[in-house]
């Protein structure tokens, strides 16, 4: 089993991370047009949705990042693997290089942010450009991605059996009481 501990670590920039960082565009409520397209904004739920919509026109549309609240839930981090547009309490980070494994990593870290700022003290361009991230590094100092992937992939394997145990638990209990009521 992987274990953050067995790494060094070090502090990377934000930037040094990734090479496009881009707040999204403001967006009234009253020009919502109800849609099928996310629209993410500074919630601390749901990967930060918090409505769909269909706009196109003056909005900037995002996918396979990580989005960061600027203010509302400032630092909430989600990895967004699907085409969002972001409003303008929202911060998206891009990397080619990540999939889906690096940005749930690099999210969870990130999080850590919210303890950082507030209400009074929302994130701007300026404190994101200065901001640093401790993240594990390979033999070498580099970024291990690696770890970073096999790490959240154990995780995930492990998530999806405690669901399977759960669930097969259950099917066989409430299986035994649908068979009382149906009698």
């Amino acid at each position: 089993m992987l274990n953050l501990s067995d790494r060094e670590w070090k502090p990377f920039f934000l930037t040094e991370l990734f090479p496009v960082i881009q707040r999204g565009k403001r967006l009234k409520s009253e020009n919502h047009i109800p849609g099928k397209m996310p629209y993410v904004s500074s919630s601390a739920l749901c990967n930060g949705v918090d409505n769909f919509i269909s706009n196109t026109e003056k909005v900037r549309i995002f996918s396979d990042c990580i989005s960061l609240a600027n203010s509302g839930s400032v630092g909430s981090s989600f990895y967004e693997p699907f085409s969002f547009v972001a409003s303008d309490h929202v911060t998206h980070l891009k990397n080619e290089k990540y999939n889906k494994y690096h940005y749930l990593f690099i999210a969870s870290i990130m999080n850590r942010l919210s303890q950082k700022y507030n209400f009074n003290r929302e994130i701007n361009d300026n404190r994101i450009s200065r901001e640093k991230i401790m993240l594990p590094i390979d033999t070498e100092g580099n970024l291990d991605l690696d770890f970073m992937e096999q790490y959240i992939k154990e995780r995930e394997r492990q998530l999806v059996q405690k669901y399977k145990d759960f669930i097969g638990k259950n099917i066989q209990s409430w299986g035994g009481y649908c068979q009382t009521l149906n009698q």
